[in-house]
């Protein structure tokens, strides 16, 4: 019977877990395994049973654990060699190859000896990955004497993969990877080994990219690893990879001066200034990676020394529900940021406009854009300079129809959420201010809020020998451009579909623009530079309101409108 101790690691039919207890359970006969699984929902519970607890989780899921009986068929462990023979040197057997024919005419292989010959070598291969291999390096009774195997075989390896096997201390690895003299990348993802934060571990002086996603564990135990007091470990690091490991809250971790990329995806932090501790003795440190956490603060606690000095910050899918986010990143929060990628935040999701229109995510992305004059890119895309023109525009008049449709009093309110207003009535001069008149509230639902008050007004052709050249009814918003046609024909005593109906707008158009209009277009500077100052070539928007089926409420949309009418033969 295998023998088991408390931490050692496991697998079950390609499931693995740590073992955690060892003993008796409740009222339930015999000697019963308490594993934590690596996958948090694999359990039934977390080391705590019916109300007692027999043993603790690294994880914070609660159906990470379960109790076993030894006797199970455990997967079989190997070593690092073992591993890399069995996946990059099968055993080659040319008498015993399953013969091969081509239209009844057997092929011939040639060839594949040497190619055989090579690859037992490992000859061009630089990066292997032998994960989920159930490796465990220094594994008692062996008997494949590897050291020296390995030290010949990974000679020119530059790249390492040993993510999700049974590796349970560090001392292992680092005993392995000082053979791998080439050795940059080292990938540990998925591995529950242990770390005495209290030894100075053997350096790995090539080692510039190390991955320890999903491996739980806690920040001392990383800054034992990654820190550069003592004898670093890892002297040349440039990039560390701590994705799924729970992190949560306020989170001290000093890092090395080397490190420029730090990604902390799929974590539980709730704040940018949760991550202050990160950056302490880093001013190499320009790329922060937050995918997929929680945030949707810059700085929940404000405090008043939080700053981060990164070039690049990954904020996708996160909770960011509102632009005063973006209002938080200043030049003492983020002095240096000039790439931001926020796509997948529920803010873009339900964008209201300041005169209550929804907006699409790129509308979200413009004012994104126009509420940080420093950024360069957002979402991989370059800010132009024609995109970042548009966007500060567009946010300015969003701005000023805000103000409009605010008591004056509270000017001061709606200026606070947009710190951005004066800097950009410096560049683009100060919106004209057009409030209106407060009308009287009424019921939504009540007939006046159906109606619409349309002034007719007739043309020359049509007003010669007639007393009445205007008139005005209210006439619901449900009804047809037939039926208001049928109205104006009755009224003039002239077949209705020989009239044309004209909607008079309170906008105006450049000369040439009226015709067809098709929807919004965007303005460049450059074309005002080519076209002249344009004094008195603008005209006012006319649409004509074709005769069909089409309602009067989707024309107008306030409760007053002028249309002029006019005989189709004037034209």
């Amino acid at each position: 019977m295998a023998t088991h101790y408390v931490r050692q690691r496991l697998s079950l039919k390609g499931q693995l877990c740590t073992l955690r207890y060892i003993g008796s359970v409740a009222d339930k006969p015999g000697e019963w395994l308490g594993v934590e699984w690596d996958d948090p929902a694999r359990g039934k519970h977390n080391g705590t049973y019916e109300g007692t607890v027999y043993f603790t989780c690294h994880s914070k899921s609660r159906t990470c654990a379960s109790f076993l009986r030894p006797t199970q068929q455990w997967d079989p462990p190997r070593t690092f060699l073992q591993a890399v023979r069995e996946k990059y040197m099968p055993e080659f057997h040319g008498s015993e190859a399953d013969v091969v024919y081509f239209s009844g005419k057997q092929a011939e292989e040639i060839g594949f000896e040497k190619f055989h010959r090579r690859q037992a070598k490992l000859r061009g291969i630089h990066v292997l990955v032998v994960d989920r291999m159930c490796i465990q390096h220094q594994l008692p009774g062996s008997g494949d004497g590897g050291d020296d195997a390995i030290a010949t075989l990974c000679a020119n390896i530059t790249e390492l993969d040993l993510g999700a096997n049974l590796i349970e201390n560090f001392d292992e690895i680092v005993d392995l990877c000082s053979r791998l003299p080439k050795l940059q990348v080292l990938t540990l993802d998925g591995n529950r080994f242990s770390v005495d934060i209290e030894k100075e571990y053997r350096p790995l002086s090539a080692v510039q990219s190390l991955s320890l996603s999903q491996t739980l564990l806690s920040a001392e135990e990383v800054n034992t690893l990654t820190s550069a007091s003592g004898i670093p470990t890892f002297p040349s690091l440039k990039s560390v990879t701590l994705a799924k490991n729970e992190y949560s809250g306020s989170l001290r971790l000093p890092l090395p001066i080397t490190v420029s990329i730090l990604d902390l995806s799929d974590n539980k932090f709730m704040s940018l200034s949760d991550l202050k501790g990160f950056h302490v003795g880093t001013p190499s440190l320009h790329t922060l990676l937050l995918k997929r956490n929680s945030i949707s603060t810059v700085n929940a606690k404000q405090e008043a020394d939080f700053c981060l000095p990164i070039r690049e910050l990954d904020l996708s899918y996160n909770a960011i529900d509102s632009f005063a986010f973006f209002n938080d990143i200043t030049p003492v929060t983020l002095p240096a940021l000039k790439h931001l990628r926020v796509t997948g935040n529920p803010l873009y999701k339900s964008i209201i406009s300041a005169d209550g229109k929804p907006l699409t995510a790129e509308d979200g992305f413009m004012l994104t854009i126009a509420r940080l004059p420093h950024l360069e890119s957002l979402n991989y895309s370059k800010i132009t300079e024609k995109e970042r023109l548009n966007a500060e525009t567009y946010y300015l008049g969003q701005i000023a129809i805000e103000l409009a449709n605010v008591p004056e009093d509270n000017v001061g309110d709606v200026l606070k959420k947009h710190p951005r207003y004066r800097d950009l009535c410096e560049d683009y001069g100060e919106p004209t201010i057009q409030r209106q008149a407060k009308k009287a509230a009424f019921d939504p639902n009540s007939l006046a809020a159906r109606l619409v008050s349309i002034t007719f007004t007739l043309s020359p052709a049509l007003s010669h020998n007639r007393q009445q050249h205007c008139w005005t009814e209210e006439l619901p918003k449900a009804l047809s451009i037939y039926a208001l046609l049928g109205l104006a024909g009755k009224r003039l005593g002239v077949m209705p579909l020989d009239l044309r109906l004209v909607l008079e707008t309170n906008e105006r158009d450049p000369v040439g623009l009226n015709a067809g209009y098709a929807g919004p277009e965007w303005w460049d500077s450059s074309d005002d530079e080519a076209e002249g100052d344009g004094e008195g070539e603008w005209v006012p928007r006319e649409v004509e309101m074709v005769a069909g089926t089409r309602a009067l409420g989707t024309f107008v949309e306030g409760l007053e409108a002028s249309v002029r009418v006019e005989m189709k033969d004037e034209r």
